[in-house]
Order: structure tokens, then sequence, then C-alpha cells
């Protein structure tokens, strides 16, 4: 299948299913999940009365996840944040976009090189604390930092986080036997507003499958209560340039063995002697979206394993947290099975003996494809080495 990327502006407010706290209350999230996109492809396909359709077509598509970024921006992805992501709890936000901002950076290879050292029974002098070391004047701030959620994009000033404002609705609900308002029956509705930008990825084996979704975007409308004012909206095709794998694992691999360095000096100043150098190529999987992974005997688990050339990879470094997967099929016009899955944002590195020219085709084949299950519903969308794990501070 072949990457292609996609564009839908909303032109009404946008609601996207997310857990219920309460019977009268829907909430949504802050994105559109591919399962959205394929729900709304079914949807019209049945009202063009080619329901036998729906089957066939669906195994062509692959959904990736619409993430949100301002209407200004137009050929840059925007992306979830990391869980590795900090910024100071003081003074929050990128430097670029916030005058008073302390900056936002990455803890990954930090925490994977001290990782790495300490499992070769290198002796550090110093925990790994992470404090604001933004100087101001002569005061340093020396604030908590504290990890940080959301979206952001790359714009012509560099990073910036993505904001969308939520919008509440309250509704009357309607009687199933008078169709008509039913006293003393409100629900509240939480939406996104307009104007918006969703980009996402669409894996496909057929352009003509491409142009059928987009119209069917455009006519359906996307997320929930379409037939009540919300989900309308504009989709088109975008072309969309970015890092190659090679890139990606090459800045990865010079970064962390920086930071290694770095780490291994300040050991040696405290006596540690003669350090291993780091070998091997480690590359990160970063889940854009949540996924469901099984273990060796199908348990339930949040930890991700690879296989390569029949063997077993395991990550020497991740985090993660566990999050509700669920949702609403419309073309069974039933609730999916619920179940527990790593978050979005979740993270894991792995290390692999062989160099990185030999991994490339593998890991850009395992990127297209995405981790776990129910993969086609946007499920276990992954970026192999995120661009933002280079936002490393200096040790």
């Amino acid at each position: 299948m072949i990457v292609r990327f996609l564009r839908i502006e909303t032109q009404q407010p946008i609601r996207s299913g997310h857990i219920k706290p309460s019977g009268q209350y829907l909430g949504t999230q802050g994105y559109l999940p591919g399962s959205v996109l394929r729900g709304a492809l079914a949807e019209w396909m049945k009202s063009q009365h080619r329901e036998n359709e729906i089957a066939g077509l669906v195994r062509t598509l692959r959904f990736g996840n619409c993430f949100p970024c301002p209407p200004e921006v137009n050929d840059q992805l925007s992306y979830p944040f990391p869980m590795t992501a900090v910024e100071c709890k003081l003074h929050g936000g990128f430097k670029e976009a916030e005058s008073d901002a302390h900056g936002i950076r990455d803890t990954l290879l930090l925490a994977v090189a001290y990782s790495e050292l300490a499992r070769q029974r290198v002796s550090l002098p110093v925990p790994l604390l992470l404090r604001c070391t933004v100087r101001r004047g002569n005061e340093l701030c020396g604030g908590r930092m504290e990890r940080v959620g959301g979206f952001y994009t790359i714009s012509a000033n560099g990073y910036r986080r993505v904001l969308v404002t939520e919008v509440l609705q309250t509704k009357v609900g309607l009687s199933r036997y008078r169709r008509a308002a039913q006293e003393q029956m409100l629900y509240r509705v939480v939406s996104l507003q307009p104007p918006l930008s969703f980009i996402g990825r669409v894996w496909t084996d057929n352009e003509a499958t491409l142009t059928l979704l987009c119209e069917a975007l455009n006519q359906v409308g996307v997320g929930g209560l379409t037939t009540r004012g919300f989900g309308q909206v504009v989709c088109s095709a975008v072309s969309i340039g970015g890092k190659s794998i090679v890139n990606r694992l090459t800045t990865f691999n010079e970064k962390l063995r920086q930071v290694w360095q770095d780490l291994a000096d300040l050991a040696g100043q405290f006596g540690a002697g003669s350090l291993p150098q780091l070998t091997g190529t480690y590359f990160s999987v970063d889940l854009l979206a949540p996924a469901i992974l099984r273990d060796s005997d199908g348990i339930p688990t949040l930890k991700l394993t690879l296989t390569y050339l029949g063997q077993v990879l395991e990550p020497v470094w991740w985090a993660t947290q566990p999050t509700f997967v669920g949702g609403f099929s419309t073309a069974w016009g039933l609730p999916k099975p619920t179940c527990i899955g790593a978050a979005m944002g979740s993270v894991y590195v792995f290390r692999a003996e062989q160099p990185i020219e030999m991994l490339a085709p593998w890991l850009e084949e395992l990127e297209n494809q995405g981790v776990g299950l129910r993969t086609d519903e946007g499920l276990g969308e992954i970026l192999i080495c995120h661009p933002f794990h280079e936002e490393v501070t200096p040790v």
C-alpha cells in the first residue's frame, strides 16, 4: 500500500466519540480516529445501496488518524506529544510561541542512555532528576519538569502547540413514541469549534478509492450527530513531505550516542574508569493512536514486542499507560468490543545488531502496517523514531 495524506477542514462543530462520563453528557476526542473515517465511508456506501461492496472496499484501505492543526498550516503534519515530552511547570510552552515560556523538550534519549549505562553496571554519581535549566539573568529557574499532553505542529516559525476550542451545547431529547420533545430530557454535547483542520494518513492501493473516500466524507460528514448540525467537512488530498526512515534512524542514533558520551564523561569524572561504547542500532516505536497488544499467549499487555528475521525483540526501555479502546460500528449498528490498550503517545525503544540500512525496509513496512489488533481502524498507528526525540537537552 502507498501512503497518502488527507486534509479535512471543518465547516460545522465536529464530535468524535468518547467514553461517556454519564448518560446525559457526550464528550469528544481532540482528534479524528481512523475508525470515524471508516464509518463515514460505510455509511455513505449504505446510502448508495452498495452494502455488498463495503467489505471489499475497506480491505483496500488502511485508515490513519487525523490530528488537528491550525488552518493556516497547509503542508505540515501535526503529532501528539510523546509521553517523554516535558515542560517547565512554572513557565510551560514552546519558546518560539510564547515569550515567557522555557521550552518543551524530550527526555527519551537521556532516559535510554541512563538506563543502558545502569544495565552495564556503570555507577552514575547522581539520579536522573529533571529540572528546568533556563536562566533569566543570573537566576536559575529550577522548576519541576512535567509531562506535556495534546498536539503540536511545525510552522515557519518553529514548533507550535495546537490548541482546540471545545464548545458545549444543550440539546432536547425526543420521545421515541411521539417524535416530539420529551419533558425533562436534556443532554449536553461537547464538540470542537471550527475553523479547524485535520491532517492524517491513509494507505491505499488505488487513487480512485481515495477520491471515493473524500466524496463520502464531503457528503456524509465526519463524527457523531451528523444529522443534527455536526460534522460537515471539506476533504481533499494533499501532498506532504517528511524525513525518510533512514534519515530518522541515523539522527536518532547520532543523538543517542552524543547523550551516551556526555553521561559517560560525567561518570568518568567520578572514577568510573573505562566505559563501554554504545553498539548496535537503536530505534523507537511511537504510538500515534491507542494500540491493542497481545503477548505470545494472547493475553492483553502494554508491552510491545517485535519479530525481525525470526528473532523476538523486546524493548530496552518503554513508557506507556493503559487506556480503554471501544467505539461504535456504523456498518453493524452495534457497539464495538471494549478492551484495554496502550495509550496514544506511548514510546518503546528497541535495540538490534543489524545496521541501519538493513533495518530500514523492515521498519518502513512496520510503519505502514501498524502494530497490534484492528489496525485497519486507525488503532496501532506508529511513527518510527519520532522527530521530536531530537529535542533532547544536553547533559
